[in-house]
């Protein structure tokens, strides 16, 4: 019988406790141990209760969310933390500061509209977090995050991509705001080629995540809208809540926001970004996979693979989850497994043959 994750609820709102502690019983194999109504009410019933997981409301008065969980971090190292967030601005700002912090991800508090959907919605983002965290801490892994050992990719850094790359096409979940900061930190030159990112989020974080990306990168990084035309040595990020499209337009491509159904249960999806490529005659892309839960990527590297392009992958040691990468290496259609520090190096590398 596998184990149940140990649940605290952090809220100053008691509302927003009593939903989040609704939601977490109907999450199956989980036990809510406590709540508490602020940081320090927190720390201190963590020694007698002994969360496996949190849930940190991001703003409360005394001691907020990012201090609170900064404190977990230094006393409780094996605690882990997910935030839950409003979704403005301010919020998604202070989100992003405490993803850096520590925080394994966040969730998006219900927003008004009905309320039974609200948290049919927050169950299904709980229920493979509640998973995911169940492994780590006693090892035991659900039938939906089981990904089997991966077949060997085909490793052929010596062979390269074979014609000039026109786009770079990256797909990234749990982990990624860090992972980019990592990846484009570690840039230090212009692609001579556009790049396209899905990162799931919802909307308002993805344009603050462009902002914080655009300030260490020498290339420009910007939230996506619908009409741009794509620019060599330019990173466009879709937008929360939309996905995001390429088409061809005279003389390059153009950006399409379609507000279709979710796609992976995800909007953004990866999927409906690389398919859009894929679908494209005589373009020749460059499909990165990166940290994440689900599959999202898997169909469209498929299809991109079809059309001769080139698939690199993060690997399991440096992912926070090997869900998403872990997938493509599963189907065997990755061409090269990197950890996180060495796919900037490569990707310029790449970008930059035969030209």
């Amino acid at each position: 019988m596998a184990s149940n994750v140990k649940i605290m609820v952090v809220d100053d709102t008691i509302t927003y406790r009593q939903i989040m502690s609704k939601v977490v019983e109907m999450v199956p194999g989980t036990e809510l141990v406590t709540s508490a109504a602020s940081g320090r009410a927190a720390l201190m019933k963590i020694p007698s209760t002994k969360p496996d997981l949190i849930f940190l409301d991001v703003m409360m008065p005394d001691l907020d969310g990012i201090q609170t969980l900064r404190l977990i971090k230094q006393d409780f190292p094996n605690i882990h933390v997910v935030m839950v967030s409003g979704i403005d601005k301010e919020m998604a700002q202070a989100t992003l500061d405490s993803l850096a912090a520590g925080a394994l991800t966040f969730v998006a508090k219900p927003q008004g509209g009905a309320m039974e959907e609200s948290l049919k919605q927050l169950v299904e983002a709980l229920t493979p977090l509640v998973d995911l965290v169940r492994e780590m801490v006693y090892g035991e892994t659900k039938e939906t995050l089981r990904v089997t050992a991966p077949l060997k990719p085909v490793l052929s850094p010596d062979k390269g991509v074979g014609r000039a790359i026109d786009l770079i096409l990256i797909g990234i979940s749990t982990g990624g705001p860090n992972a980019l900061n990592a990846l484009f930190g570690s840039i230090k030159s212009k692609f001579p080629c556009p790049v396209l990112i899905v990162q799931h989020m919802p909307p308002m974080f993805t344009a603050s995540l462009a902002e914080r990306l655009d300030q260490i990168s020498p290339m420009s990084i910007k939230e996506a809208q619908e009409g741009d035309r794509l620019h060599p040595g330019e990173v466009y990020i879709a937008p929360g809540g939309i996905h995001m499209t390429i088409n061809k337009a005279a003389g390059g491509f153009r950006i399409a926001l379609n507000d279709g159904p979710p796609v992976n249960h995800c909007k953004p999806a990866v999927d409906v970004l690389f398919e859009s490529v894929a679908g494209l005659d005589g373009v020749h892309a460059l499909s990165v996979v990166m940290t994440g839960m689900g599959r999202d990527g898997t169909e469209g590297v498929k299809l991109l693979k079809q059309r001769g392009t080139y698939c690199l992958i993060q690997d399991q040691a440096t992912s926070v989850v090997w869900g998403m990468p872990g997938s493509v290496s599963e189907a065997g259609i990755a061409d090269e497994v990197l950890p996180l520090e060495k796919i900037g190096d490569r990707l310029v590398q790449l970008a930059n043959q035969y030209r």
